[in-house]
Order: C-alpha cells, then sequence, then structure tokens
C-alpha cells in the first residue's frame, strides 16, 4: 500500500523529472548535418585514454546510426559526455551492490543559427558482466565494457532525436 512519504516522494520525483526535457521535441524530418562529441569533462575526471575511445566510437556509432548529411545549414547534434561509471566486478550479482556500468551526457540539437532546437540528458548502463567473463584477464576486457556502454548510449539518443 501507498503511504503519505512514498506518495509524495513520487509527486516531487514526478515534478522535478517533467523538467529533464527543456525544450520541446525534435521536429519530424529535421535533418542532422553533423555530430560533435565532447569529452573534455571525462579529461578532467581523468577518464585518461577511455575518453578518446568515447569520442571515437559514439562517433562512429551515431554516424552509422543517423547518417549525418554533412550539408552546410542542417543542425547540429552535439553530445557533451558528464560521467563514466565502471563497477567493480568480481561475477556475482548477488551482493547489495547495484553493479551497473554507466555512461551519461547531454545531448543537444543546435540549429545552423545557433539556436537549440532539442536537449536532453542520456544515461545509459550494462551489467559489467555483459562484456565477459570477469575472470578473463585479458586487457581488452575493460575497453569491451566501454564499447557495450557506448552502442548503447548511440541507441538512447538515436531513440529521443529520431524515434
Amino acid at each position: 500500500m501507498l503511504n503519505r512519504r512514498a506518495l509524495l516522494g513520487s509527486v516531487l520525483a514526478a515534478t522535478v523529472l517533467a523538467g529533464c526535457q527543456t525544450v520541446s521535441q525534435l521536429p519530424p524530418g529535421t535533418p542532422i548535418g553533423a555530430v560533435h562529441v565532447d569529452v573534455s569533462r571525462l579529461v578532467e575526471l581523468g577518464v585518461g585514454p577511455r575518453a578518446a575511445l568515447i569520442k571515437t566510437q559514439l562517433e562512429r556509432e551515431l554516424a552509422r546510426q543517423l547518417r549525418p548529411t554533412g550539408r552546410r545549414g542542417d543542425a547540429t547534434l552535439v553530445i557533451t559526455m558528464r560521467t563514466l561509471t565502471l563497477e567493480t566486478y568480481v561475477g556475482s550479482a548477488m551482493d547489495d551492490s547495484p553493479g551497473q556500468d554507466s555512461l551519461e551526457s547531454v545531448v543537444t540539437l543546435v540549429a545552423a543559427g545557433g539556436g537549440v532546437i532539442a536537449t536532453y540528458p542520456i544515461t545509459s548502463s550494462s551489467s559489467p558482466g555483459d562484456a565477459g567473463p570477469w575472470y578473463d584477464a585479458s586487457p581488452g576486457l575493460i575497453d569491451k565494457r566501454v564499447a557495450l556502454l557506448v552502442t548503447n548510449h548511440a541507441l538512447w539518443i538515436r531513440r529521443y532525436f529520431v524515434g
């Protein structure tokens, strides 16, 4: 049964989340001319070479999914990466840890004149085990986890901006 605290918390959460969509939805048929990924915040946070990996992979994945036109005068999709969280993974989902890797960004579609068409905060997550077994000592396991997050993130961006 829903008590007063839970009801009040739900109303408060709905109010806060209502502000997440800061601009109206993308008009149908709006051509995307270019994709730009900004990872400077990740570099500041010390993500290191994975920031460049995220930039490269996300630009490649979005180019594949969105097929930007490359024409001057079309809108530019600007993705500002905020955080990368990789959970410690020891092979069990039975403990009390949340156990999710996550990638957060703010995605803005900017018109040729500089006006904002749409902007959304996007968070994607995946299980650390999706990239392979925890006992796999290969150095590429972390990169696989990041690649899965990037692909998932690109799919969410596409969902918000294309449908």
